[in-house]
């Protein structure tokens, strides 16, 4: 194929030991200014590598060769993140093992064959070097105008930077931020976003402007900021679609101008759901929006074709149309059928994005190769266009031995979400039925409001007590009017997370709904359990900025059940102590036996006193003597076995 000098290419081979001395050969003809990676289980030595779990700490780097081990089953979430650290001109050498035969096998088999990957059959003498040419830096017109929209900016106004990856927006960020910094001053400017690591482009970008990073550029985590008692002349939220719109409608009052950045599309992409949701709501709150949009890339040519090809394999871009009105009809199948429908399963992809769902690649993978999942569409009869989408997997239940196991925090097997989060609550009855989870809902924008959600899911309960499944459930980052759907649809809430979700911003919530009426009275007792002990999840773990969160979910609780059989405490506290438990779901019932008598014995003093709400964990960890939040569980567990070895002697009975 004719190669632009600035393209970059595939080549490809199987992966074997020759494969990959090959690859180590190619590697050692690099020039001395070629930046190489190595993504995979088996890098030679000297040089830099990342297994493909920790593929993203490499997101914000650039290289010039990477050798990218693609085994079976493909690591689909680390080929992308690879591909898009390749600037202009690099090679991506995949070594292929021999894919397998599911509907994604084949849909990667046909990929190899695109006249993008080039089989190399000669000796590693022999294979093209990256011609990756160090031209002058230069602004592209898209970041030209960005950075004029952003200067402009006046108090009131939100600057929104949206683009694809590969077009220095985190560049163009960062400068622009490291230019228009004042005289430092706690006041003048304040970065966030939803994770510390999200902002190391940026950083990375100012200190090249600067030299460093001034204190007032550092990362604030969202919550410091919404608590700040002085507001900032300019608030920088990067990769701002990963925040609920709440929380981005709180920051927007911390700050007397507003710019938001966000990656849209591709790996990290949040799809159209934050143009579709967060945009207006800013408007509504009073705030003058302004966007400027990258197209054009920057670490690599326009139309570049690995680009298109990643695009392709994962449909990165896929984007759904509105439906016209029209009658309506429901349609289930297997998602795996979805590979033989192409057309379809891009409007399923699209619609998932415009829902705001941040899909990973990995997430087609298993939708077309896992036999268990289920596909629920509400389409058109007119046109087939697409309204409403569910993909629904099922769980199998847990034995005995397996439930119990995971109650004590020993063990957590794949693919049993439901069961194992009944099993921790101690349900080891309900544990061992098998669920069906909603692992996608979407309806689209243009007809949101109108009832399809809740038409989704009484299909989706009907369907399944035909099938003879006793339990439906889901788990979602929480948000006040997703609680109304499931409430509304039936569902109990039997969980709800201490720590925000990384893809939603939200704390989890696990909701769960009887379909065999003989499991409705036990799951009702599971929720008002949740009820009872849920001001000692509040009051010491709760993120304290999600207030108004706390309240929608307190009006869905039922009445509080009873405390439960001191036994019933006493072996939590004992797993606690002499096992693997974790200290929040063991938290309820540690705060009830305390309370009831207090201890006087040093051991239970120093557990009643860290228990204390709310609880700061680096403060626990200095006061303890310990090293972060590990080494007060550790040390916390020694003190609740020393406080259970003094009850037992009849030194002090607690209650």
């Amino acid at each position: 194929m004719a190669v632009n000098t600035l393209f970059r290419r595939v080549l490809a081979l199987r992966g074997s030991n020759q494969g990959r001395d090959q690859a180590t050969r190619w590697l050692a003809r690099m020039p001395d200014n070629c930046q190489p990676l190595w993504v995979g289980s088996h890098p030679p030595e000297g040089v830099p590598r990342t297994r493909p779990a920790q593929a993203g700490h490499w997101l914000g780097h650039e290289c010039d060769a990477v050798v990218f081990e693609a085994t079976t089953p493909l690591p689909g979430d680390a080929l992308a993140i690879a591909a898009g650290l390749l600037r202009g001109g690099g090679i991506l050498l995949l070594l292929v093992d021999e894919p397998g035969h599911g509907a994604w096998s084949r849909r990667w088999r046909t990929a190899l064959r695109a006249p993008l990957v080039e089989w190399v059959q000669e000796g590693p003498d022999r294979w093209p070097l990256p011609r990756s040419e160090r031209t002058p830096f230069e602004w592209t017109p898209d970041q030209q105008a960005a950075r004029r929209l952003l200067d402009a900016l006046a108090p009131g106004e939100c600057g929104v930077l949206t683009a694809a990856r590969g077009r220095g927006k985190s560049t163009l960020l960062g400068d622009w931020m490291a230019g228009s910094s004042p005289t430092p001053t706690p006041r003048g400017m304040a970065l966030t976003a939803p994770t510390e690591a999200a902002v190391q482009a940026v950083h990375k970008a100012i200190q090249v402007h600067l030299g460093r990073v001034p204190e007032e550029l550092r990362y604030h985590a969202p919550a410091a900021l919404e608590a700040a008692a002085a507001q900032s002349e300019t608030l920088v939220v990067d990769e701002a679609a990963a925040l609920p719109v709440d929380h981005l409608l709180r920051l927007a009052r911390r700050g007397q101008r507003l710019v938001l950045a966000t990656t849209t599309g591709g790996f990290e992409g949040s799809g159209q759901g934050f143009r579709l949701r967060a945009l207006p709501a800013l408007e509504q709150a009073g705030l003058r929006v302004r966007h400027a949009r990258l197209e054009t890339p920057v670490r690599w040519e326009p139309g570049d074709p690995l680009e298109r090809w990643i695009d392709d394999l994962f449909l990165l871009g896929a984007r759904s149309a509105a439906p016209e009105p029209q009658a309506v009809r429901w349609h289930w199948s297997q998602a795996s059928e979805l590979a033989a429908r192409p057309g379809r399963l891009e409007a399923v992809a699209g619609l998932l994005a415009d829902a705001h769902y941040r899909t990973r690649p990995s997430d087609l993978q298993r939708w077309l190769d896992d036999a268990a999942i289920h596909l629920l569409t509400l389409e058109g009869i007119r046109d087939g266009a697409l309204f409403g989408v569910v993909l629904v997997g099922v769980e199998p239940g847990l034995d005995a031995s397996m439930a119990e196991a995971v109650w004590a925090g020993e063990r957590r097997p794949q693919g049993h979400f439901l069961p194992c989060v009944l099993a921790a609550q101690g349900a080891f009855d309900l544990a061992r039925h098998p669920v069906w989870r909603i692992q996608r809902i979407a309806v689209h924008p243009h007809w949101q409001g109108r009832g399809l959600g809740q038409r989704l899911l009484h299909q989706i309960t009907e369907r399944a007590r035909a099938e003879g499944i006793g339990m439906v459930g889901a788990s979602f980052g929480l948000d006040p009017d997703l609680l109304g759907l499931w409430k509304r649809g039936g569902f109990d809430l039997l969980r709800a997370g201490l720590r925000p979700d990384p893809y939603s911003g939200r704390p989890g919530g696990v909701v769960l709904k009887a379909v065999d009426d003989a499991l409705a009275g036990p799951i009702r007792c599971l929720a008002a359990a949740q009820a009872r002990d849920w001001p000692a999840w509040r009051d010491r773990l709760w993120p304290w900025h999600e207030t108004a969160l706390a309240r929608a979910l307190e009006a869905l609780f039922p009445e509080a059940g009873p405390d439960p059989a001191m036994t019933k405490d006493l072996a939590e506290l004992k797993a606690f102590a002499e096992r693997a438990r974790p200290l929040e779901w063991v938290l309820p019932a540690l705060v009830r036996q305390l309370r009831a008598q207090p201890p006087t014995d040093t051991e239970g003093t120093v557990l009643a006193t860290a228990l204390e709400p709310p609880i700061d964990w680096d403060d626990l960890a200095v006061r303890l003597g310990v090293s972060g939040r590990r080494g007060v569980v550790r040390r916390l567990r020694q003190a609740a076995q020393a406080w259970r070895t003094r009850v037992e002697s009849g030194g002090q009975p607690p209650g």
